[in-house]
């Protein structure tokens, strides 16, 4: 999905804000993805590292590896 301006959307707050605005109004659902992406501009700063955009289910894989692997 793009902007008029041509910049690419994220598909997962897209998404994440698409499945709130099924049971919440719009602007609560507003709300939760400035609080979600809030957290992720904290988590880029903490450790120092660039944002990887990764979808639920990529997650939920790597977290998987990497708890067999340790």
């Amino acid at each position: 999905r793009s902007k008029r301006n041509g910049n690419k959307t994220n598909p997962v707050i897209y998404e994440f804000y698409q499945k709130k605005c099924m049971n919440k109004p719009k602007k609560v659902a507003l709300g939760a993805v400035m609080r979600k992406l809030v957290n992720i501009i904290f988590a880029v700063m903490r450790d120092e590292k660039p944002f990887e955009l990764r979808t639920p289910e990529e997650h939920k894989e790597l977290l998987l590896t990497r708890s067999l692997v340790a």
